[in-house]
């Protein structure tokens, strides 16, 4: 009885383990999931997966830091009423420790009235609850034919 426990207790254990969350899914998926808060325009499900000490460059490579100063760029942009943006992640890289990682995609959409698509970088941070924030995210547009 003892041994059939204990080897139930191991098969349990081996079966956790195999099944533990993938870090650069996890992450892949944080990327795609603020992807859907900007395209539904929820500003406050968007803003939080933004560290409060990001740094962020869009296709008009202008700077900006802080997430109160990101929040007010992104709050017009999205009550723009023609303002539609979206993204998909190509790839992924989580660091070995599980705190920093790295996305890389291509973004669509409409900014101003005008179609708009490129590729973007963002560098995430785990922050002390254990969510993927953005630490920092750069994006630059593709000529427009």
């Amino acid at each position: 009885m003892r041994k059939t426990l204990i080897a139930t207790l191991l098969l349990a254990l081996t079966v956790g383990m195999a099944t533990a969350a993938d870090p650069i899914a996890d992450l892949k998926n944080a990327d795609q999931e603020w992807s859907k808060a900007c395209q539904a325009k929820n500003l406050d499900q968007f803003m939080s997966f933004v560290g409060d000490d990001v740094y962020a460059s869009g296709p008009d490579a202008i700077w900006v830091h802080g997430k109160a100063t990101m929040r007010e760029g992104w709050s017009k942009m999205m009550s723009d009423p023609s303002f539609k943006l979206s993204w998909a992640v190509d790839t992924a890289e989580v660091s070995s420790d599980g705190h920093f990682g790295y996305t890389r995609g291509t973004f669509q959409g409409t900014m101003g009235g005008k179609p708009s698509s490129g590729s973007y970088a963002t560098v995430w941070k785990k922050g002390k609850d254990g969510k993927w924030q953005v630490a920092v995210d750069i994006a630059s547009a593709s000529p427009q034919p």
